[in-house]
């Protein structure tokens, strides 16, 4: 998950401390990031895969869950803020995880079985240029997310944050509704499932 600068941004874009809310005490906050990982879980099961890419993987927290998830899973990262790459790599000796930009994936075509790209593109300037990406190296599905607007706006302003910007992060350069989200995925993806963790919008496709 992206944490630092966004993976894909060259810009130098300043993101939230992503890795924050995992530390988070907030009760409501602890069982909605459990819920969503808990559905991102399910379908990486599902999907059986034997290698598994994270792109924007931040300090490795997804990539520990799904290695826990579905044993005898391969998974590997891409992060291009070297400060959470570093974290990363304490969290998760047993994965490669590489200094790499979203826009430029340093792998072969169809590498991975599948690729997961959780709360990254909300930050990209040109989402598409990394899905295409994402399809490339993927050989059979990808799995993505992103925040649920205009509701994940509304639950940060309801807690206070952002409240000068209506609730909206400051890196956050994309805003989906579901039915859009969808769509945006379709353009590169054969959508399976599309299915909603709130705050959060979960996109299942295959190439």
């Amino acid at each position: 998950m992206p944490a630092g600068l966004a993976a894909g941004t060259s810009l130098g874009t300043r993101r939230s401390d992503n890795e924050a809310k995992y530390r988070t005490r907030n009760p409501v906050v602890r069982w909605l990031i459990a819920r969503f990982l808990d559905r991102v879980g399910g379908l990486a099961q599902a999907h059986g895969p034997g290698r598994v890419l994270e792109v924007g993987c931040g300090e490795g927290v997804v990539i520990e869950f799904l290695s826990t998830r579905v044993p005898g899973t391969r998974v590997d990262g891409v992060e291009l803020d070297a400060a959470a790459l570093a974290r990363g790599r304490i969290r998760c000796p047993g994965a490669s995880l590489l200094q790499a930009d979203a826009y430029d994936l340093p792998f072969r075509s169809r590498s991975y079985d599948l690729v997961v790209c959780l709360e990254v593109l909300e930050h990209l300037p040109d989402p598409h240029r990394a899905l295409r990406e994402i399809r490339r190296v993927s050989r059979g599905g990808c799995l993505l997310s992103v925040p649920h607007e205009p509701f994940f706006r509304i639950g940060n302003a309801l807690r206070g944050k952002n409240l000068v910007r209506l609730g909206n992060p400051v890196d956050h350069v994309q805003h989906w509704g579901a039915r859009d989200f969808v769509d945006f995925c379709g353009r590169e993806l054969a959508v399976r499932s599309a299915t909603r963790a709130f705050p959060w919008l979960i996109v299942y496709g295959t190439v």
